[in-house]
Order: structure tokens, then sequence, then C-alpha cells
């Protein structure tokens, strides 16, 4: 999916192997985003080692006869059976297919992770291209795909149950890119995306200064970052560290 911005600028939302070669070094020195699996998976996540592709799994198909399975059925002459068969299944949508390829072996597992929610809000995986070249990556979707978001929002029993809210979990600027509030209009994009989707809020997990003294050199954004958003704190670890940030999107 390509979003044409204007200025030379192009918003890419990562549906196939191509798009996600295009992804920029992660932020983190130890980690690289076409294997992380670390907020996909709450047990056995790792910041580099890639997880094992799933199946593929057949899309069921019409039975065979078409027409005339339909007219043995109804037990009617095959010239009188309707031309519509109601039982056969309907055709992949665009998004359908492009989650089904993802998830064929031989592709890449992050791949398959970031398209499992297509059909349903939309890529998990974001690139900005400025005159055709990567600056920036965010990764963002619903919480129910980042078990480990749920495990750890599970520890601040302060944060609203319902709705369930859209996470965004990873961000990434090049270095000869910073300084020039990409990141930002990045993350802005992805959000007003999420929010025509349906969600009614986004959530992220800053980290801490002292974790990070480089706000370049994290994945996770910091706090003053997030503010800069219109983000707000809307809870906090026992000691007052680590907080969830949150802003509505309705």
């Amino acid at each position: 999916m390509r979003i044409a911005l204007g200025e030379g600028f192009e918003l890419v939302g990562i549906e196939t192997a191509d798009e996600l070669r295009l992804a920029p070094p992660c932020a983190r020195a130890d980690a690289d985003h076409a294997t992380c699996t670390w907020w996909e998976d709450a047990d056995r996540g790792a910041k580099v080692a890639a997880a094992p592709a799933a199946p593929s799994v057949a899309r069921a198909t019409a039975p065979a006869g078409g027409r005339g399975a339909l007219a043995a059925f109804l037990g009617v002459d095959e010239e009188t059976a309707p031309a519509y068969n109601p039982f056969a299944p309907e055709a992949p949508t665009r998004e359908e297919a492009l989650r089904d390829a993802a998830a064929a072996p031989g592709q890449p597992p992050k791949l398959r992770l970031l398209t499992r929610q297509l059909p349903v809000s939309g890529p998990m995986g974001w690139i900005l291209l400025a005159e055709g070249r990567t600056v920036a990556y965010c990764q963002a979707g619903p919480i129910s795909a980042f078990p480990r978001a749920q495990r750890l929002r599970g520890r601040y029993p302060d944060l609203p149950d319902t709705p369930p809210p859209a996470v965004v979990t990873c961000i990434s600027v090049v270095p000869e890119a910073r300084g020039r509030a990409l990141g930002s209009a990045l993350v802005g994009g992805v959000l007003a995306r999420l929010g025509a989707a349906g969600f009614a809020a986004a959530e992220a997990y800053p980290e801490e200064p002292e974790s990070a003294p480089d706000a370049d050199a994290t994945s996770a954004a910091t706090r003053r970052f997030w503010e800069r958003l219109g983000f707000r704190v809307a809870a906090t670890g026992p000691d007052g560290r680590w907080p969830v940030m949150r802003r509505d999107l309705a």
C-alpha cells in the first residue's frame, strides 16, 4: 500500500516482502525490525531471532462441478439451476489475498506478523519515504496483535479496559533524517489511519530517560516525544516510572 503525501513524501504500508525490505535499521543497535518478534510473542519473542514460518492454510474453493454440483444438490436440471451458487465461498478480498500470500512458505516470518490483521485494520508496519528513500519506520496495530503489550498492560490496573486501544510499539528514524520531525509526521499519519479504522484510542510505552539517554537510540521513543503528539500519561508503574502514554483518536 502506497500513499502519496506530496512534496516528495510517500507513506508505505507493508503488505509484501519487497515493502518489508524498505524498513530501515532499528533504532536499537541490538534489534532488527525484520526479525524482531518481541511484541508479537509474549513468551518467546526475540529482538533478533526470526520466528518459524507458520504453515500455509489453503483457502476453500467451490465444489467440483460448479453449476452442475449445485443442480444435483437442488435436484433440478442443470439448465434450470441458478447461475449463482450460494454455497460457493466468496473470492478473497485484496487484503485477504495479501495476508494469505504473506503466510505462504518461504515468506519472511515478520511479514506474516505485520499482515495478519490486514482485512480488519490494515498494515501494521509503516514506512515513510522521502524522494524514494526510506527515512522512518513505525509499527502499530490493535493490541490483540501484540501479546507482549497485552501482558505489559495488565500490570496497570488503572488503565481503561474498553474500548481496546491500538498500540504503537516501534519507531525508528534513520540518522541522516533526524531533527526534521519526520518521526512525528509518520506517527501522526499512522494515528490518523488508526482513527479512521475505528480505534478510539492509541497507547505507547516509552522508555525511561536513564535507560535511553539518547532519544534516538530507543525504538519505543521517549515520554517527551509522545507528549508532543498529544499523548498524556494514563498510568505509571508502582514506583511512578515506566508510564503508559495514551491519546484519544475519536
